[in-house]
Parts: C-alpha cells; structure tokens; sequence
C-alpha cells in the first residue's frame, strides 16, 4: 500500500558504457602504471564532446579534465571486435622538436609515400604517451570537425559549411598502442597529438553529472 505515496521522480540515468557519455559526466581510470600519475587511478569530468565526421562516418571525442586541472582527449574505437580508449595529448611546436626534430617531422609532410619517423627523446611528460617508432598508416584524409555532439541529431551533409575542414595524418607504432595525429586547418594551422591506446576496460567507473 506504501507504493502508492513513491516519489514520482525520474530515476537517476544509468551509464553503462563510455561512449554514452555527456557533458558533466565523470570516469575514473584504472590504478595502473599504464598511466601517467595524473591519469592513474583518476576520476576526471567530461567538458565537452566533439565531433569529427568522415565521408561515411564520424567519431566522437570527448574533453576529460582532471582534478588537477590537465586536459586529455578520448575516443573510443571499436575494431575487429575489440574496443579500445584512446586517450591523447596536445604537445607544442617545441615539443615536437625535442621528441623528433622538426627537420626529421617535416618530412612527414614532404614525401610522395608514407613516411615513418622516430622518437630521439621521451620527455618525462609525455613518456606514457610515447613509442620510439612510427609509420604513417594510411594516406592523409580529410575530416569535417563540429564543435558539436551530433550523437542524438542528424549530421550535416558531409562537406557542409557548418563544419571546419581539417586534414589528417596519423602514424602507428609497432605494437600499435600509440599513435602521432596530426590535424592540418585551413590556413595552415598545424595541431600534434600523442595517442595511447588501452583496452576499454581500463575506464572502471562511469557516474552520471549532478544535472543528468
């Protein structure tokens, strides 16, 4: 008889897995030396989703802020079955230049076929982030980025204006668990990330943001 008088609000959303996601939404990572010690074992927040969209397609990436204050980027890739997170990091034109050289980074840009490179230098920082050689997988190919999450709205006809054109390189390492993207925008504006690859399963919690 007491169900009668239940409150009639609405349950609390549930998160089952990353890719659902959404601005205010927090993750907590494995207690892993995979990691980074501002990474290890961190709860971080979701700032903001993006997306980039492709002739057939588009992936999601998701800005995950720490406690500290640091900035990493997500996205979560499926493949053959498998999932995986691949987190990145933004480095600067210096950086790029202790890790490679940037005479040895340009020619990523320079030759006719795909290029390979290595890394001289692992600075501390970026350590986890980091193999020592790379190969570019595939040929440059271009993206349309929105500063917008388009999960639950159709996306713009590709190539529309509402999207920011941006050309992409990317370079695999060996074993495969990290990567060098390279995003070229219109007007030359040149941005490298580092990318470490883990399985999904090392993002151990999921809880809803106090608004959801």
């Amino acid at each position: 008889m007491f169900g009668f008088f239940k409150s009639k609000k609405a349950p609390e959303r549930q998160l089952n897995h990353p890719s659902e996601l959404v601005v205010g939404d927090m993750l907590t990572l494995i207690d892993s030396f995979a990691y980074p010690s501002w990474l290890k074992g961190q709860t971080l927040k979701v700032t903001d989703v993006q997306t980039y969209q492709y002739q057939h397609s588009a992936e999601y990436e998701f800005v995950l802020e720490s406690e500290s204050g640091k900035v990493v980027f997500l996205q979560v890739e499926r493949e053959d079955g498998e999932e995986f997170a691949n987190f990145s990091v933004k480095i600067q034109r210096d950086d790029v230049d202790t890790i490679f050289t940037l005479d040895e980074f340009a020619r990523i840009f320079d030759e006719e076929h795909l290029s390979a490179i290595q890394a001289i230098t692992k600075p501390e920082q970026y350590s986890h982030f980091l193999a020592t050689n790379y190969k570019q997988s595939e040929a440059p190919y271009v993206c349309y980025y929105h500063e917008k999450d388009y999960r639950k709205s159709t996306l713009p006809r590709y190539q529309d204006e509402s999207g920011e054109p941006c050309e992409i390189i990317s370079l695999l390492s060996d074993d495969e668990n990290h990567s060098i993207n390279i995003e070229i925008w219109e007007g030359g504006e040149t941005e490298v990330s580092l990318t470490l690859s883990r399985p999904v399963s090392d993002i151990v919690d999921l809880f809803p943001g106090s608004g959801a």
